[in-house]
């Protein structure tokens, strides 16, 4: 690889680790896998991340917020309860399947570990605004109603989708992403139309 600056190596360092993190999941993202991918010697990425940990959860927190930018992107121009549903990660695309085992993955990383329960912290938080900041232009739009807060109601349908989500992964549920999207959209109209 050719001469780059501090922080270019840095973040090709990053982007290595995402498309690991993408491919492989967040515990097979190691430091030799990442360097190898991303054409640097292994103390190259040990110079730049204190501890695997913490490049995993980097790692973590710009793959989910690289989503967040491209769900506004892809998603400004639909209707506010589409974009809603998009928001809370449905209808389940290739990418979306992906990103949700990686979200459980980290999930269960972060009961064990604070590095990761920051990341994983920090990602909720990031996902909560983005589905506050969808309903608050529907309203603004008069999509949604007024009255209950954006915030909680943000929360609600967040809790229902993860845990919708936890029932999807299990095989002998009756439950398909069909009846998840039944339930999301009921959820929906409860709450907001």
């Amino acid at each position: 690889m050719s001469y780059l600056k501090r922080e270019e190596r840095h973040a090709a360092i990053l982007e290595a680790a995402v498309r690991v993190t993408l491919a492989e999941g967040i515990m097979a993202s190691t430091v030799r896998r990442i360097a190898a991918e991303a054409g640097m010697a292994i103390g190259q990425v040990h110079h730049h991340f204190s501890s695997v940990k913490q490049l995993r959860a980097e790692a973590f927190l710009l793959l989910t917020r690289k989503s967040l930018y491209d769900f506004y992107l892809k998603c400004k121009d639909l209707p506010a309860t589409e974009r809603l549903k998009l928001a809370l990660g449905y209808p389940m695309d290739e990418d979306s399947v992906r990103e949700t085992h990686l979200w459980n993955e980290m999930m269960l990383l972060a009961e064990r570990d604070t590095i990761m329960h920051e990341a994983y912290a920090t990602a909720i938080s990031d996902w909560h605004h983005a589905v506050t900041k969808v309903i608050a232009e529907g309203k603004t739009a008069g999509s949604f109603r007024a009255g209950a807060n954006v915030d909680d109601i943000a929360w609600r349908l967040i809790g229902l989708v993860c845990g919708l989500d936890g029932l999807l992964s299990f095989n002998r549920t009756s439950i398909s992403e069909a009846e998840i999207m039944r339930h999301l959209s009921s959820a929906i109209e409860l709450e907001l139309l």
